[in-house]
């Protein structure tokens, strides 16, 4: 099974006091195969390198199954029709981008952000600590 995260996931993942930690590590390792856009990727390893740790953060979601997407033409346009849809301060583009890969490789994405609007044409696993 695949699925696609968002970066609150893999942040969890990545640090062991967050809340979330344990169910989102269960999740991806549940899962076998992690997709994760390059921009999500790049949001989540913010803080790993801010404090040197980038490589070792990077080398532990390769670790667990994480397969890094570009962000195509084809997702970024989904993505503004679901901004377009959707969209207000609970669910930025950021996280459009996220649903907008999982619409259109046909994936379950999992997230910890309660906050995002409904929607029926993608299954989202949202995760609780």
């Amino acid at each position: 099974m695949t699925i696609v995260v968002d970066a609150n996931v893999a942040v969890a993942v990545l640090n062991p006091a967050d809340p979330f930690h344990s169910v989102a590590l269960s999740a991806c390792v549940k899962a076998r195969e992690v997709e994760i856009l390059n921009v999500t990727l790049a949001e989540a390893l913010i803080h790993p390198t801010r404090v040197g740790k980038f490589f070792a953060a990077h080398r532990e979601l390769e670790r667990l199954g994480f397969r890094v997407q570009e962000l195509t033409d084809d997702v970024a346009r989904r993505a503004c029709e679901l901004r377009a849809e959707y969209g207000s301060r609970n669910f930025p583009m950021v996280d459009a981008v996220v649903v907008a890969l999982g619409v259109r490789r046909g994936l379950t994405v999992v997230t910890c952000d309660a906050k995002w609007p409904t929607m029926t044409e993608i299954s989202i696993d949202l995760l609780t600590p």
